[in-house]
């Protein structure tokens, strides 16, 4: 058997022996082989089947190609982060890539810590799944050790995120900041599960206010009950859905916030579609209209207990949504 560097050798050595076995193997009398029955792989090359060619160029629509999913991946898990006046640790844990082909990449516990940075000043991070190291990276070529730190958001970190073989692991840039002084932290990446600042909720002793403005402590109306708000944080970011419903009101959540169809089923907002019905105030609430907007806002993380869903909405409370710890 020869394998393929040895045929690509005797092409370069003798032209003439390599025509000559190249017509035996392609017929003598009524005799057919082929060429591929006396090739076997090698180390640094291998045969690619006919049927993923289109032109002797690979065709990613043919079924010999190895497929992984028909849309682009995405993420479930969040990002954390302490910061000091010279340094910010982020930090990861739960992390996992689902795949349109229905495949699971379990990404391992880790944290990164860059140093040497400005204090009071916000830093911005672009972090991604390596699909040939098989690890977590984020983009470099910004401030700090290592060089991580983007001192601002960009195109170019955002294609470097994105490139072939990586999977981004944030909506946009995760920021975060270090102090004037003493320690901080926050959240970012992962699901993004988080209403936008500015959408208004009910409280049961303050009447409608919007969220950003919700106090520990305060109760807001649930499904079934008032639920006792007992995490409130407010954190910049840049990317929303902004969600339009056939009750003429509006809401603006992070891409990866969970809602409750009407069958039960829970759905990140970058997943519904037009015409799924929603839980409303008062009955059944139809999806009109959807949005990526990308602008700077503000996040706004909520969690309530003993309910962990609540209403809200641009004019007012009027779908149901799930507070940030939720889990499926």
């Amino acid at each position: 058997m020869l394998n393929i560097p040895q045929i690509e050798a005797l092409k370069q050595i003798s032209t003439h022996l390599y025509e000559s076995m190249r017509r035996i193997v392609s017929g003598v009398n009524n005799l057919k082989l082929s060429m591929d029955s006396g090739v076997t792989d090698g180390t640094d090359f291998a045969r690619v089947s006919a049927d993923a060619l289109t032109s002797n160029d690979v065709d990613l629509t043919k079924p010999g190609v190895l497929m992984k999913g028909s849309v682009p991946p995405t993420w479930s898990g969040a990002f954390t982060y302490a910061s000091t006046t010279s340094s910010i640790t982020w930090s990861w844990s739960g992390l996992a890539i689902l795949r349109a082909d229905g495949t699971t990449t379990q990404i391992a516990d880790g944290s990164l810590a860059v140093a040497g940075l400005t204090a009071a000043t916000a830093y911005f991070f672009y972090p991604y799944w390596d699909e040939m190291q098989l690890a977590l990276a984020f983009v470099a070529g910004g401030a700090g050790n290592p060089a991580n730190a983007q001192p601002a958001k960009t195109i170019a970190a955002a294609q470097q995120q994105a490139l072939q073989g990586h999977i981004p692991l944030s909506a946009g840039a995760m920021n975060a900041a270090t102090t004037a002084s003493g320690t901080g932290g926050g959240s970012g990446g992962g699901s993004g599960s988080c209403v936008r600042a500015g959408m208004n909720v009910l409280t049961k002793n303050r009447g409608t206010v919007q969220i950003q403005h919700l106090r520990v402590g305060d109760h807001i109306r649930g499904r079934d009950t008032w639920t006792q708000v007992v995490r409130h944080e407010v954190h910049p970011t840049d990317t929303f859905i902004r969600l339009a419903f056939s009750n003429d009101d509006s809401l603006d959540v992070t891409p990866h916030h969970i809602f409750t169809l009407a069958d039960g089923a829970p759905v990140r907002a970058d997943r519904l579609c037009l015409g799924d019905i929603l839980v409303g105030n008062y009955g059944w609430l139809t999806l009109r209209k959807i949005e990526v907007v990308v602008e700077d806002g503000a996040k706004v993380i909520v969690t309530c207990e003993p309910d962990h869903e609540f209403f809200a909405g641009r004019a007012a409370a009027s779908v149901l949504t799930h507070n940030y710890n939720f889990s499926s």
